[in-house]
């Protein structure tokens, strides 16, 4: 959300007021705190409004609240009482500038004096001119005839070469998983520019094997096994996945010639790499992977021989772990052929593999107006809901839930067919987790016994149900409501402090009302009598209960 809110023109000119303000021999130590509060997570709940960020960070076991503003960096405040720029003020901009380039270059030109930092920026762009311009030579003997493919092969290596030099000048010795991330993220990639022209293919084609070398690099790095350096690894691979998919759209709007064609399919060994990167970013791995075929990667011929090479990687593999990647690829290549016989079998063995799958593959086919394809995906994850959603990590249910409703929604639509019998059957396969939707549905429509069953089930007392729903449960049948004030009061009872026996008081009072209405004080005073010998050991709930002159 911050990151649509930011231009890039008024965070750059705020970036480099910034460095005036506060230049890096004089305030050294401002500006290395603020680095270290950013980079370890310290600034968080920022917002912008006005081009004015506020946010808050955590420092030394305090939490200040500053605002910078960025057309007006002098006039910036923060609650910590310092007088004049922070070490919370910059660290709040260097969050915000994360979301619009890599903090790591502003620091290098922050250090660095004017005229150093021209001459790096000149060196590198001048050696990413020499490859390209070497590419286009290479190429220019192509588009007269085209059926010399080799070359296209050596453009796409002659690009790969440079990128693993320059990836051999990083810094890396003695450095942790994380940092051997973020200096690819934010030092190593930006050095390769953005494509601002609109039609030239061959950059955007350039910054694409950029991104995928860099991603590459990425998801071959070990991930550590918890804590803050594990969740910022994945961090940084989830927002690179994303910067990577965006190259990749762009490039697909491009036109293309035949030619380029010869490139892209020069392109394919390097994008089956991807796939050998580490399982725990496996979810981001098949992102880029598939956006690739979806997108770039169209020629029939390009995916068949695809699917071929999966499957013969899948059947050379010995364990489990080393053929899911390829089992993933080549059941989304066989969706993407149009064969959804072979895409589900290769995947049904495996619900965890099946459920993003199965629930893609469904949205996908109603989004093309292919309705029946879209209802026979439907009925496999109907039929396999419960298995799919218990394969799945707790975290990863809801998602899961949504999905499947919103599936539901989408073949309703397209079929025309609401059945609302066989929506509450889905419903009720997918407890707890569709909880509070099953909710809304029962009282839709006005199925009051199972609406109470329901909660019941879900052992809710009275003060968690919506005063509203019980209203209504009260006016339709007050028998109903008879059960949910027993479990409400045993539940209140079983806590044993005195606030809470006042609370079950309270709700006696409530279901003596109830008992009363329904002309049936003598099932009252049988309850009463038998919940009185139950708690006879419990004083203080014997003493309110006296004074309720219920006993």
């Amino acid at each position: 959300m911050l990151q649509t809110m930011l231009s890039q023109e008024v965070m750059t000119k705020a970036a480099q007021r910034l460095m005036k303000l506060l230049p890096y021999k004089k305030h050294n130590d401002v500006i290395k705190r603020a680095w270290q509060l950013y980079r370890t997570g310290h600034v968080y709940n920022v917002t912008m409004e006005d081009n004015v960020l506020k946010g808050k960070v955590t420092d030394k076991g305090h939490t200040y609240e500053p605002s910078f503003r960025l057309k007006q960096a002098a006039g910036s405040s923060c609650t910590c009482t310092a007088v004049g720029l922070c070490p919370h003020n910059v660290a709040l901009f260097l969050y915000a500038y994360n979301q619009i380039d890599a903090v790591g270059n502003l620091m290098r030109q922050w250090k660095e004096p004017v005229t150093k930092q021209k001459k790096a920026v000149n060196d590198e762009k001048r050696k990413d001119t020499q490859v390209k311009q070497q590419t286009v030579q290479q190429q220019k003997p192509n588009e007269k005839d085209e059926s010399k493919v080799p070359n296209s092969a050596n453009i796409i290596d002659a690009w790969w070469q440079s990128f693993e030099e320059k990836y051999r000048r990083i810094p890396l010795y003695d450095v942790t998983e994380e940092e051997h991330m973020r200096r690819l993220v934010q030092s190593f990639f930006p050095t390769f520019e953005r494509p601002t022209s609109k039609a030239p293919f061959l950059d955007h084609l350039y910054y694409v094997h950029a991104a995928l070398f860099t991603f590459i690099k990425l998801v071959h790095i070990p991930q550590k096994s918890w804590g803050y350096f594990a969740i910022m690894q994945e961090r940084h691979v989830e927002q690179f996945s994303s910067t990577v998919q965006q190259a990749l759209t762009n490039l697909a709007k491009k036109p293309r010639t035949k030619s380029h064609e010869q490139l892209l399919y020069a392109t394919i060994p390097y994008v089956r790499n991807v796939l050998s990167g580490e399982l725990t970013y496996f979810n981001q791995i098949l992102d880029v992977y598939e956006i690739i075929w979806t997108t770039v990667l169209t020629d029939k011929t390009y995916r068949q021989e695809e699917c071929k090479w999966a499957i013969e990687q899948l059947n050379k593999k010995q364990t489990v772990e080393e053929k899911i990647p390829f089992i993933a690829a080549a059941s989304y290549v066989s969706f993407l052929l149009e064969n959804d016989q072979q895409a589900y079998q290769l995947i049904e063995p495996f619900p965890y593999l099946a459920t993003e799958h199965i629930v893609r593959f469904t949205h996908m086919s109603f989004a093309k107006k292919q309705i029946q394809r879209g209802v026979e995906w439907f009925h496999r994850l109907e039929q396999n809901v419960e298995t799919y959603l218990y394969s799945l990590r707790i975290s990863d249910r809801e998602w899961f839930v949504q999905h499947v409703l919103s599936a539901y929604v989408q073949y309703s639509i397209a079929t025309k067919k609401e059945q609302t019998e066989r929506y509450e059957q889905l419903l009720q396969k997918l407890l707890p987790y569709s909880f509070y939707t099953y909710i809304d549905y029962l009282f839709d429509e006005q199925k009051w016994k199972k609406l109470t069953e329901l909660y019941m089930l879900e052992k809710a007392n009275v003060d968690m149900i919506h005063p509203f729903h019980l209203k209504a449960i009260e006016q339709a049948d007050r028998s109903l409501v008879l059960p949910l004030y027993h479990q409400t009061i045993m539940h209140y009872i079983a806590q044993k402090n005195r606030s809470a026996y006042e609370q079950a008081i309270k709700h006696l009072r409530k279901l003596r009302a109830h008992y009363r209405a329904l002309k049936q004080m003598p099932r009252w005073e049988t309850y009463i009598t038998k919940l009185a010998e139950q708690t006879k050991r419990l004083r203080a709930f014997q003493d309110l209960l006296q004074k309720g002159k219920f006993i």
